[in-house]
């Protein structure tokens, strides 16, 4: 799944809680909403259908992956259970 959000290019906003920019700057603001739009459709087309109960409506793509792998962290089959 990793190379699913490398090539949307929203690694970074799975790996780490990258700060909402202020309103005064509003050309990374914009960014900033694209990329975790990007990062969350992303995340809840890429697992299967009971995990994105857990994590809809969560404010960013760390938030949801947060929760990911914390459901799944001691299930040797998480890739499989979670993942498409």
């Amino acid at each position: 799944m990793e190379s699913m959000f490398e090539e949307n290019g929203v690694l970074e906003y799975v790996k780490t809680d990258i700060m909402k920019p202020p309103q005064s700057h509003a050309q990374q603001l914009t960014q900033w909403k694209k990329d975790v739009a990007k990062g969350k459709k992303t995340l809840l087309e890429g697992v299967r259908d009971h995990v994105v109960s857990n994590i809809h409506g969560k404010k960013t793509p760390f938030a949801m992956w947060k929760i990911v792998t914390e459901l799944f962290k001691n299930r040797s089959d998480h890739r499989r259970l979670a993942l498409k």
